[in-house]
């Protein structure tokens, strides 16, 4: 089937599908291209076009009123491909904890066990083109790993996290743009942005949705199911608007659409200053077969249990001193902007966006993420063979963040050029957060000076939610669950309600965990391409 621009179909053209997708980001490619070959007709619709455009862009522009998000930060790309246009890879996978109910986290819990989930992390795996799943499990056991790290884990309160990068981080847009233009049952509509989900008069399923263009062009589609993908921010405002016959917005009977809005509070805070120079193997990245890996430190499930903590986890980077930053920040504003090659892939675009604070800069775009994958191997191996390894390490922590309802995303008063209703963010941390990450950095700092390994050390000013950043990782908003007074959808991922409507993204996650969440977004869009084959009529 084609690439068709909706600015070259007649105004009020309609279509039909078996199946219409909303969104054409990592969840929304992965569906479509699972259905791929099957005998059910799908539409998938993309708000924007092959690249970047700033005006459709500025459709994604929300106002702040809580926690503040890193500001001229383009966190959402609305261009074929989503977001993973822009990220730079790292790619974890959640634990059992994870999705387990826990008494101490209020709201928390999956309604699926965590088999289910895991067994689709290899398929994942394959679509993100990750080092196979197999070899990942005894990372940790390496014998790679150097008598510090050993020294770290040897404390039973602490124990790794895995994170893994691909060769090169997939571009949803050009690594399956091929094949769906080959599709015979796929269709793919540009320029396509859904303003509204049009239901029956009973309320009970979706009858069509309406995408309109920038040039004026509009496009109703009807279909049997639908699928939004549209991320945890915009699904969560597409639902809200759609308001025609439920006046407080579809799936949002009991108030939980755009509420439970979750991040990975992220921190550059504290050093870690080894007692003597250590050539670190696994912490500070190490090349793997099919990719790269990194471990990270967290608290052992058993001791989360005991002393009632999140599943929040340490990475520990390279330490820059100040006239060594301000020379990696040239670089890489070079190597970016007009190079725009390495793992980190295009993130900074040329105009309308600033490059963030320094520290952050230098965590997100490490060398393992900028440079090509060859040229990181052959500079890991010379480092490992011939340098004198590491003295300091900066200390980066991501926290697991506590479902809360009065972090949420709603419709402000303003409006954007379609007439729609822009989107207000209250993000709120809470202070269980913080303690938990106060406390690994404790536990952490007392096992290094025990044995003797060095020891962590913060600011003198001490820590406060200042020095919080967002992760650009936008969860919990459409969340899952058996109750419909508790979440939005099923654990199918069918609206409440609604059955031949369905969310596929970061939305449903009903706990943020400890993990990046893209591998566990593309794991639960298979399964839900699963389901829709299995429940095709």
């Amino acid at each position: 089937m084609k690439f068709i621009d909706v600015n070259q179909l007649p105004d009020g053209s309609t279509v039909t599908a078996d199946v219409c997708i909303i969104g054409a980001g990592a969840a929304g490619i992965t569906v479509a291209g699972e259905l791929d070959g099957t005998s059910q007709s799908v539409c998938l619709l993309e708000a924007g076009g092959t690249g970047p455009d700033d005006e459709t862009q500025a459709l994604y522009d929300l106002d702040v009123v809580g926690q503040p998000v890193r500001q001229h930060f383009m966190s959402r790309a609305r261009y074929f491909g989503g977001t993973c246009n822009l990220w730079a890879g790292r790619s974890m996978a959640l634990t059992p904890i994870d999705l387990e109910p826990r008494d101490w986290i209020p709201h928390s819990g999956w309604p699926l066990p965590y088999d289910e989930l895991a067994r689709y992390y290899p398929r994942a795996a394959a679509i993100l083109r990750l080092p196979p799943v197999d070899r990942l499990a005894a990372l940790e056991r390496a014998p790679s790993l150097t008598p510090f790290e050993r020294g770290v884990f040897a404390h039973g309160d602490l124990c790794p996290s895995v994170a893994v990068w691909g060769r090169t981080p997939l571009r949803f847009s050009t690594a399956y743009r091929p094949a769906l233009r080959r599709s015979r049952n796929v269709s793919v509509y540009l320029n396509a942005n859904v303003t509204d989900i049009r239901l029956n008069a009973a309320g009970s399923r979706v009858d069509t949705c309406r995408a309109q263009s920038l040039a004026g062009r509009t496009l109703d589609v009807s279909a049997r199911r639908f699928v939004v993908a549209c991320g945890g921010l915009e699904t969560a405002r597409l639902l809200l608007a759609s308001r025609a016959t439920q006046p407080h917005g579809i799936g949002n009977d009991f108030g939980a659409v755009g509420r439970y809005y979750m991040d990975h509070p992220r921190a550059v805070f504290g050093t870690v200053r080894l007692a003597a120079p250590q050539k670190l193997s696994l912490m500070l990245g190490l090349p793997v077969a099919g990719g790269m890996a990194q471990l990270g430190v967290r608290f052992s499930d058993a001791l989360q249990r005991k002393a009632r903590l999140l599943n929040s986890y340490v990475s520990l980077e390279r330490y820059w001193s100040d006239s060594t930053a301000q020379m990696y920040q040239s670089m890489v504003h070079s190597a970016k902007i007009v190079l725009r090659k390495g793992h980190a892939g295009r993130r900074f675009p040329g105009s309308g966006v600033t490059l963030a604070k320094v520290p952050e800069l230098i965590y997100l775009l490490a060398p393992r993420e900028l440079l090509p994958h060859p040229i990181y191997r052959a500079a890991r191996l010379a480092r490992q063979r011939f340098g004198r390894g590491v003295g300091e390490l900066t200390v980066v922590t991501f926290n697991e963040q506590m479902p809360n309802p009065e972090s949420r995303v709603y419709l402000s008063e303003a409006r954007d050029r379609f007439g729609m209703p822009r989107l207000v963010l209250d993000w709120r941390i809470r202070r269980e957060e913080t303690e938990t990450l106060l406390r690994l950095h404790a536990a952490l700092d007392a096992h290094l000076r025990q044995h003797g390994l060095g020891r962590l050390d913060h600011p003198p000013e001490g820590f406060s939610d200042r020095v919080y950043t967002d992760a650009s990782h936008h969860l919990g908003t459409a969340r899952m669950s058996v109750d419909p007074r508790q979440g939005v959808v099923t654990p199918d991922g069918a609206v409440h309600g609604v059955p031949n409507l369905f969310v596929a993204g970061s939305a449903v996650f009903p706990t943020a965990g400890h993990a990046n969440p893209t591998w566990t977004i593309v794991a639960l869009a298979v399964r839900l391409a699963d389901h829709l084959k299995r429940t095709a009529a």
